[in-house]
């Protein structure tokens, strides 16, 4: 039974090494998703407390509440922003990276803004 247990125990411990592995390899590899989405969670996390303890502060003599709504307002106003620009970026220069093959035409069209 203890034998068994470890055996479980050894296994679930190589899978999530395999799994910390691959993702290492595909953030050193292609494009950084997953590295992007920790930061943008993070700061997102960061952003609904001080919106959340500006709402509780909100009624109080200082304004603190009021600067950390306003704070985490805007915090998420920039991840929105820098989340959604750096995407953009980085899906234009894998585009202009791999080209247009799947239309079957290798040739840019300069007219058109989509390249294609």
């Amino acid at each position: 039974m203890l034998s068994a247990a470890i055996e479980v125990f050894n296994r679930l411990k190589t899978n999530r090494a395999n799994k910390i592995q691959a993702s290492e390899k595909a953030l050193a590899d292609g494009p950084s998703w997953l590295h992007r989405r920790r930061l943008i969670y993070g700061a997102y996390i960061v952003a609904m407390a001080m919106i959340v303890f500006g709402a509780a502060t909100f009624f109080t003599q200082s304004q603190i509440g009021v600067e950390m709504v306003i704070g985490g307002v805007s915090l998420l106003a920039i991840i929105v922003t820098a989340y959604t620009t750096s995407a953009t970026y980085e899906d234009v220069r894998i585009w202009k990276r791999s080209g247009p093959t799947e239309f079957g035409s290798e040739e840019f069209d300069e007219e058109n803004p989509d390249g294609i």
